[in-house]
């Protein structure tokens, strides 16, 4: 029972400025390995978030946020780095370090024209940015490729780029857009696979004819913990006449575009278990034959089925420690509240950590927010004794990002 629960207590780092002149903080998303989309960098010391001026409306083109870096053994002081014009409620611009040194950070922004998505890259070192001329969603686990994908077709709510325009927007499945590799030392890129080229999987038999107000889609994407496998998502998605419809694919192929193979239908918050496997959240048919909602483990064999239910639980942004004992994830209640909480793999034990108000403007919502929701993002640090999340449970003060001592759980772990 949750009211029996005992909660840890969060501790918001990010400042919340003045009445007139509020601060809103976020990072947005989480990784889906060790390696992607990570906010803090190894030591601990510097976390990075967003900076923003306004919520409770949708992102137009014109709201400027700023980049910055916390440092946590400094009173949280907040370093400045960049600006961005490309961001949204729910994956923020793709802010994150790049893997290998940890000397760069990399972000979405909009071209200095406002026509075209770019990446920007700032060194620590040199304190230099650099522009390189496509958006990058994650880095390879070496840091050296990144993959991208072209935000401006998303439709997705809460994860598009306002202010740029899909040049395909008429073409149901293009044959010169897709998902990119992008090299992060030149900025050069390639298609790795062609929206086309995977309708022609999807559809062996022959496109579908009711294409009007169609667009096929790529969404996520990530590599493998090895980098030698690629997850991708692609969305079909019908505007027919204001009623949205949308299906969702997840698919597998190589870094050079050979060996697609299907995945499993409805992919959505999903964890890089080892090379082979990810688990992930949805109503899913357990090997007994049974359908439940719960976190599955699919394994990139092609069959399209889960090869075990790991456990039960509603969906949430999943995350496992370098350890693999330990899964971080939250979880909506749909009645105003986000539980936040470990999983213990060896015990199959949860420990829960928080029970969150969903807030905006100070109100308690009790129905969803849709693109303008605040999910925790949970993230771990890389010694897994500190977690991150970003909430809107604290008074009126709106989106911020708040750590977690963990370090008494991990270290005393469930006994069997």
């Amino acid at each position: 029972n949750s009211s029996d629960n005992i909660y840890f207590e969060p501790v918001r780092i990010s400042p919340v400025g003045t009445k007139k002149k509020p601060l809103y903080h976020s990072f947005f998303y989480y990784n889906h390995s060790l390696t992607e989309c990570l906010q803090f960098e190894p030591s601990g010391r510097y976390l990075l978030g967003m900076r923003f001026f306004m919520e409770g409306r949708e992102v137009q083109p014109f709201d400027k946020a700023e980049i910055g870096i916390f440092d946590l053994y400094n009173n949280n002081k907040w370093h400045k780095i960049g600006e961005t014009k490309a961001w949204n409620w729910q994956q923020g611009c793709r802010l994150q370090w790049v893997p290998g040194n940890f000397e760069e950070i990399i972000w979405n922004d909009r071209s200095e024209d406002n026509k075209n998505l770019i990446t920007k890259v700032y060194n620590i070192k040199t304190k230099k940015t650099r522009t390189l001329p496509f958006p990058v969603y994650v880095t390879s686990p070496n840091g050296e490729k990144g993959l991208g994908v072209n935000f401006e077709r998303v439709q997705h709510r809460g994860c598009k780029y306002a202010g740029v325009e899909d040049p395909y927007k008429d073409q149901w499945a293009p044959a010169n857009i897709g998902l990119w590799e992008i090299d992060l030392v030149s900025g050069e890129k390639k298609l790795v696979l062609s929206i086309r080229e995977l309708a022609k999987v999807m559809f062996p038999s022959g496109f579908p004819t009711d294409t009007l107000n169609r667009n096929l889609y790529f969404f996520r994407a990530s590599y493998n913990p090895s980098g030698t496998r690629i997850f991708i998502f692609v969305k079909d998605f019908q505007n027919r006449w204001g009623n949205w419809g949308i299906s969702t694919e997840g698919y597998t192929v190589n870094p050079d575009g050979t060996d697609i193979r299907y995945f499993y239908k409805e992919p959505s918050h999903h964890y890089w278990l080892n090379d082979k496997e990810v688990i992930d959240n949805g109503h899913h048919k357990a090997p007994d034959g049974e359908v439940s909602l719960g976190f599955f483990r699919f394994m990139d064999y092609g069959t399209g089925y889960a090869k075990e239910k790991v456990f039960g639980a509603p969906n949430g942004h999943i995350s496992i420690d370098k350890s693999g004992d330990w899964i971080l994830n939250d979880a909506s209640d749909g009645d105003g509240h986000i539980y936040l909480y470990l999983y213990h793999l060896p015990t199959k034990k949860f420990i829960p950590l928080a029970k969150l108000e969903t807030r905006l403007g100070g109100y308690i919502y009790r129905t969803g927010l849709g693109a303008m929701r605040c999910d925790l993002h949970p993230r771990f640090s890389h010694d897994g004794k500190t977690i991150s999340f970003d909430s809107t449970h604290e008074k009126n003060y709106g989106r911020q990002i708040y750590i977690m001592d963990i370090s008494f759980i991990v270290e005393n772990p469930p006994k069997l």
